[in-house]
């Protein structure tokens, strides 16, 4: 169609519709710009609620990271906390162990010397009157010699007494159980 072959009346007809088409896109796109702004808005809002949601989750799993941290530190504690008093307490038992026998080690001392002294007094005495007895240079009467053979007959007897002290302790000391009873048993 050509357009100077139209009369004005058809000319202004067709601006107007074009008038009207063009006002009409570009009412139509008002609205679709505004319902794309809408959207956007939207999506903003979804985003930042997604953003939210997520820090909270992030939260959640901190919080529950942190609380098994905490209950296995708390564990740990208690199990070190266990492990150190049954420590101490076999410290204190070997401690008590190692004072019984440096005890029993000196009072072992202590009887051997008394034992050898009970038993080294009278050998010593009866040697030395056997001795006088044997000699030929020592000239006694009959009342000295019987008095030297009850002298000598004294040690043997107390050191009869002596081993039989020994034997009797060593029984005892067999039937011990207790440092408390050997202490007695020694004290006789």
């Amino acid at each position: 169609m050509c357009f100077y072959k139209l009369d004005k009346t058809k000319m202004i007809r067709v601006c107007l519709m074009l008038l009207a088409l063009s006002i009409s896109s570009i009412a139509l796109a008002d609205n679709t710009i505004a319902e794309l702004q809408e959207e956007i808005a939207l999506l903003q809002i979804r985003s930042k609620v997604n953003f939210l949601s997520l820090c909270v989750i992030i939260c959640v799993i901190m919080i529950f990271f942190m609380w098994g941290i905490k209950e296995r530190h708390h564990k740990n504690v208690m199990m070190l906390e266990r492990k150190n008093q049954a420590m101490q307490r076999a410290n204190k038992l070997l401690q008590e162990a190692k004072d019984f026998a440096e005890h029993e080690s000196r009072m072992k001392s202590i009887y051997t010397k008394n034992l050898a002294h009970e038993i080294r007094t009278p050998l010593h005495q009866m040697y030395g009157f056997v001795q006088l007895l044997a000699s030929d240079d020592l000239a006694m009467d009959e009342e000295q010699r019987k008095e030297v053979v009850k002298v000598i007959h004294d040690g043997c007897e107390q050191l009869k007494r002596v081993v039989e002290n020994i034997d009797e302790v060593s029984a005892r000391l067999d039937k011990m159980e207790t440092l408390s009873d050997v202490e007695s048993v020694l004290k006789i």
